[in-house]
């Protein structure tokens, strides 16, 4: 059918969307983390963490649609 592909595509628009916001949320919740605790605690930790998940995120949310257009 013909629906199928645009709903793949809307699928794939919704999946690139996510990513790139929820890499973002976390890493500004971890920026705010790592600025407001002290070096080092549990909590920065956590805030690292985020941090490199979020900016993982962002990236691979990016990648993907970079690549959906070559």
């Amino acid at each position: 059918m013909a629906i199928e592909p645009a709903l793949e595509a809307v699928w794939r628009m919704e999946r690139f969307v996510i990513a790139i916001v929820a890499g973002g949320i976390a890493l500004v919740a971890g920026l705010w983390l790592v600025t407001l605790s002290e070096p080092f605690s549990a909590v920065w930790t956590v805030g690292a963490f985020l941090v490199v998940l979020g900016a993982s995120a962002l990236g691979a949310g990016i990648r993907s649609e970079v690549e959906r257009e070559r």
